[in-house]
């Protein structure tokens, strides 16, 4: 037990890094989708941190970001948050999971995992977020 607490406690700290999300763009994806001009203003924040390791998490980035998609008078607000991990199983196989609420594609509520070594989808998530059609009819309305 004494030689693992020394591991770790030995191992490096995580890089980190925060990057502050404060932009407003013409929104290509809801614009073409809703046939009108979508005005999309993002802010929040992205957090990487990365780990020196050969096996288990080797990265970490966290985000909370709001969107608020402007058009017509009216506005909708989007929420991405949650956290990607990628972690090296004991086999060297590289997974990505993909944990928290993304709107659009694929536009899910959950966890989705993903072999990055062979593409493989290994977990799917059950509940699905928001569709673009329905962003669509409110700035619409």
């Amino acid at each position: 037990m004494a030689a693992a607490l020394t591991a770790t406690a030995s191992a490096g700290a995580p890089t980190r890094e925060r990057i502050e999300i404060d932009e407003t763009v013409v929104d290509e994806l809801l614009s073409e989708e809703c046939g009108f001009e979508v005005v999309t203003t993002f802010s929040g924040h992205i957090i990487v941190r990365e780990f020196d390791r050969a096996k288990g998490v080797v990265s970490v980035r966290t985000l909370n970001i709001l969107g608020v998609a402007t058009a017509n008078g009216n506005t909708v607000r989007i929420r991405d948050v949650g956290a990607d991990q990628v972690r090296i199983a004991p086999d060297g196989t590289m997974i990505l999971s993909i944990v928290g609420q993304i709107p659009f594609g694929p536009g899910f509520t959950g966890v989705l995992k993903i072999n990055l070594t062979t593409g493989e989808v290994i977990h799917e998530p059950h509940h699905f977020t928001e569709d673009v059609a329905g962003v669509c009819a409110a700035l619409a309305a």
